[in-house]
């Protein structure tokens, strides 16, 4: 038996944790100042950041699955409509969570329930942030980490929470959820791409059975200014020496073992912690924190990136630019954002200077891309063995308009991850075969 008081006292620290972040971002303008400005951002400026932090790690898409079995992704989601589904969750008391490591043959069917509503993200993440996100206090004895939440329309009563990579589900008792007004809400969503749930080498993934047709995207380019990342991780002007070499600007902390580097050509900028203090927090939870805490320094609009994925139990985590709920390659070499720690706690966290400005018109066709089934089999007859790559996924390249070099273009196709990174499947395939 679990000790009961020691169970609240670790959930309330686990919420209490992100709360802390949140907090801290109201701090942050006393702490640091910039080169042209030293006043606290003001109570309209916090409550933005405090929304954006619980955006960043939020679901990426949403799955209904209809009465007959099938599955449908929603795409060109209208935000009133999310957000009564989110209002939804938020109303309803989500408890007596009991976890359990199931088959992958479970992992499949509870994925596939008719009549349920399935969110999804793109890695596990720990359940503080869902409780935090959607205020609930869902716990199993201990902070668990997930992918994917079940809603089960068909049993009232009844969510799953899903990690496909330990195939361990926590199932929870539902209560004070209107379930027919839900499930009505939740098929008026707009859902044009079908989808549905595969076991591959030992792990359920999401599949696109038929052909996916994608819009292409427009946007104006917008590029930051690397200063205003020296002022809020580094503090002020005559604090910092500054040296160059070749396209790289260094910018040094004199009072401390801190740098960032400005890489022109690349369009990034480069932190780097090297304090010997520094300690390598003890969990997932507390490592995603500790990248969390120092983006809420930079008060950036972040309002299309999104957590990606994580890498070594959280030391190494990206966060992307996602558009209609894909992820976009090639903002640069190291997506939109991604931290890095040590092993003995150095942090090094990469940002991209560009970002997606506002939508413009184009005039290209949309893209109509093969099934998981085509790619997997385009990749089979090239002679790639499974072991050569690790994950296949549909999401948008971030291509310059050749147009205007002052807008981007975001193009559907496959990508692919092997151990030298991301690429597209069909470069991929080109480097293969040659």
């Amino acid at each position: 038996m679990w000790n009961k008081p020691k169970f609240l006292k670790g959930t309330i620290l686990d919420i209490s944790m992100i709360l802390a972040i949140v907090i801290s971002i109201v701090l942050t303008g006393f702490v640091f100042s910039s080169f042209g400005q030293n006043e606290a951002p003001d109570s309209a400026t916090s409550q933005q950041s405090e929304q954006q932090l619980l955006e960043l790690i939020q679901p990426t898409q949403l799955i209904v699955t209809h009465k007959d079995g099938s599955q449908q992704l929603v795409t060109h989601k209208i935000s009133t409509q999310i957000k009564k589904i989110r209002t939804y969750i938020e109303g309803a008391e989500l408890n007596d969570a009991k976890s359990e490591k199931v088959s992958v043959a479970k992992i499949q069917s509870l994925l596939s329930i008719k009549k349920s509503q399935i969110l999804r993200y793109p890695d596990v993440v720990p359940i503080s942030y869902f409780n935090t996100r959607y205020q609930q206090n869902v716990s199993s004895g201990k902070n668990f980490n997930f992918n994917y939440f079940v809603l089960d329309f068909n049993r009232s009563n009844i969510g799953y929470f899903v990690n496909t990579k330990t195939n361990r589900i926590v199932t929870v008792k539902v209560k004070k959820l209107n379930n027919d007004l839900a499930w009505k809400k939740a098929e008026e969503l707009p859902t044009t791409v079908a989808v549905n749930f595969k076991a591959y080498q030992g792990q359920v993934m999401m599949n696109y059975p038929n052909d996916v047709k994608l819009p292409v995207y427009s946007y104006l380019l917008n590029h930051r200014d690397p200063s205003a990342y020296v002022s809020a991780l580094l503090g002020t002007i005559n604090q910092l020496s500054i040296s160059k070499a070749d396209d790289r600007t260094i910018y040094t902390n004199k009072l401390n073992s801190q740098k960032i580097v400005y890489n022109s050509t690349l369009e990034t900028v480069t932190f780097e912690d090297h304090n010997a203090k520094n300690q390598l927090p003890k969990t997932y939870l507390g490592r995603l924190n500790a990248g969390l805490s120092q983006i809420n320094l930079l008060q950036l609009n972040l309002a299309d990136t999104r957590f990606y994925e994580s890498r070594d139990n959280g030391q190494q985590v990206t966060y992307r630019t996602y558009v209609e709920g894909f992820p976009v390659y090639f903002q640069s070499e190291s997506g939109a954002i991604r931290i890095k720690i040590a092993d003995n706690g150095d942090l090094t966290s990469t940002y991209s200077l560009n970002e997606l400005g506002v939508p413009v018109p184009n005039k290209q066709e949309d893209v109509t891309l093969p099934s998981t089934t085509s790619i997997l089999k385009q990749l089979d007859d090239a002679g790639v063995k499974k072991s050569d790559y690790y994950f296949i996924t549909p999401g948008y390249e971030w291509l310059i308009n050749k147009d205007s070099q002052a807008a981007v273009n975001m193009e559907p196709t496959w990508m692919i991850e092997t151990s030298s990174g991301w690429q597209s499947v069909s470069a991929f395939l080109k480097h293969h075969d040659n």
